[in-house]
């Protein structure tokens, strides 16, 4: 459908649930606007991967299917604005101090921190983190899901990506810190692993010695 109908369809019915979890209304908003679109490649729906099959002449689940896989990335963002206020330059901590507020019935105080939070915006360290930890999970969990990295991956790596993944984007500092380690222990490991078929490089094949007909070596 489109997007201004879809939107207004998912605000509709899942806006109030979002504001009653304590999400920020902003980030509930994108959320739904967000995970609204990715119908277009999820399916039963993915109307876009169905217009590209008809256009590939392909089998329209399996390209909606793989269209999934492809976008399982992206899946990801929506949840980092819910936790990561910061990557929406919001202050979480005022937003927070106006849902406490605001469930609690104290309307002339909710109402001034209310403008405190719009008028605030994301402290520089938690902008940083935020960013910075978006980023390398992103890539963290784009590799586990490819299985490929500077080389590509075997299983061991692959859930090693995954796990750094997971921990990066939770939003507790000593997972992420963890989690970073991880990822760099992982991409050094994949680095200086071999290719898992154990084939041979074109230069390695270009430097084996040749024969003449006679049997020397050239």
């Amino acid at each position: 459908m489109p997007s201004v109908v879809c939107y207004l369809l998912m605000a509709t019915l899942m806006g109030s649930l979002l504001g009653e979890l304590g999400v920020i209304p902003l980030a509930a908003h994108l959320f739904i606007f967000y995970f609204g679109m990715m119908s277009m490649v999820t399916p039963p729906v993915a109307l876009a991967a169905y217009a590209s099959a008809s256009i590939a002449k392909a089998k329209i689940m399996q390209t909606g299917l793989a269209a999934f896989r492809f976008s399982l990335v992206g899946f990801t963002l929506p949840f980092m604005f819910v936790y990561r206020p910061a990557l929406l330059l919001m202050d979480g901590a005022k937003w927070k101090a106006w849902d406490v507020a605001n469930r609690s019935g104290q309307l002339a105080e909710a109402t001034e921190l209310l403008k405190e939070a719009q008028a605030a915006y994301a402290p520089w360290d938690q902008l940083i983190l935020a960013v910075s930890t978006a980023i390398v999970g992103v890539v963290a969990l784009a590799a586990g899901i490819a299985g490929f990295c500077r080389k590509e991956a075997n299983w061991l790596q692959r859930a090693m990506f995954l796990a750094s993944a997971g921990m990066l984007l939770y939003p507790d500092m000593l997972l992420n810190i963890g989690g970073g380690g991880l990822f760099v222990v992982a991409v050094m490991v994949n680095s200086k692993a071999g290719s898992p078929g154990g084939s041979t490089s074109p230069d390695q094949v270009g430097s084996e010695p040749r024969s003449d007909a006679t049997g020397e070596t050239l």
